[in-house]
């Protein structure tokens, strides 16, 4: 089973060194999650390419450069926002990446989100609730979070499901999933089939159901419970542009 965290905020435009910046401000407040977030590396771009460690600065900021640099010579007159970010790992190489749980981060400022994928929960821990609520919980303690999904992926033999595809409500409106981040008090009585409501600095984390099975009709009705009683809120964001509140 696969989980994806993406996390909202404004958008951000850096040079390379602030975006150096923001990418150990996010990975550090992922630190105490868990020990395979303590270390990450850049995910090379090329099959010849090495990865570096974050903590090598200048090797990372070259790569920023570089990086950059081939968007903007391959997409002339394209605003630099629609790349301006980095792709990390928590492993060297690919077999300590798969073994560690198949874990990336991708920071983007430029559109605005940061999304942290767990390709293969199992692998990467015998608590996936806790691994997944404790990084949303570090994620969206950036006082500029405005809003924050989860996505989950799982296969049983050869049928796969993803939930924001296959078991959202609304065709029309952007999904919680499993668990999110609404950047508005929200209380266990306006949400009363929520697993768990928490504060979290001016918003709400919400987790829908303790266990995630894409496969278990009652507990997919109770994620959408949830996101139907966010849409009643107005907090879950419309992604049509054509329908309006």
């Amino acid at each position: 089973m696969k989980a994806t965290i993406r996390y909202r905020f404004n958008a951000e435009l850096h040079d390379d060194e602030s975006l150096y910046e923001r990418a150990r401000g996010v990975v550090e407040r992922l630190a105490d999650v868990h020990l395979g977030f303590r270390e990450w590396w850049t995910v090379p771009a090329k099959a010849r390419q090495s990865p570096f460690a974050l903590g090598d600065r200048e090797d990372v900021l070259k790569l920023i450069e570089m990086q950059r640099q081939e968007f903007q010579r391959k997409y002339p007159g394209v605003p630099l926002s629609v790349s301006n970010g980095i792709l990390l790992s928590n492993a060297r190489s690919e077999k300590q990446w798969r073994a560690n749980g198949s874990i990336a981060i991708a920071i983007n400022p430029g559109p605005g989100e940061v999304r942290l994928d767990i390709g293969d929960l199992s692998a990467a821990t015998d608590t996936p609730t806790e691994l997944v609520w404790s990084s949303l919980r570090a994620l969206t303690e950036d006082p500029r979070t405005v809003f924050a999904q989860t996505n989950v992926k799982q296969s049983v033999g050869k049928d796969r499901k993803l939930y924001s595809l296959n078991c959202g409500v609304f065709p029309h409106r952007d999904f919680l999933g499993w668990m999110g981040y609404v950047n508005q008090a929200v209380s266990e009585s306006q949400v009363p089939d929520a697993a768990r409501v928490e504060r979290q600095g001016q918003g709400t984390l919400i987790l829908a159901t303790e266990k995630v099975d894409l496969f278990d009709a009652r507990l997919i009705e109770k994620m959408n419970k949830v996101e139907i009683s966010l849409a009643e809120l107005g907090l879950l964001p419309i992604t049509d542009a054509g329908i309006s509140e």
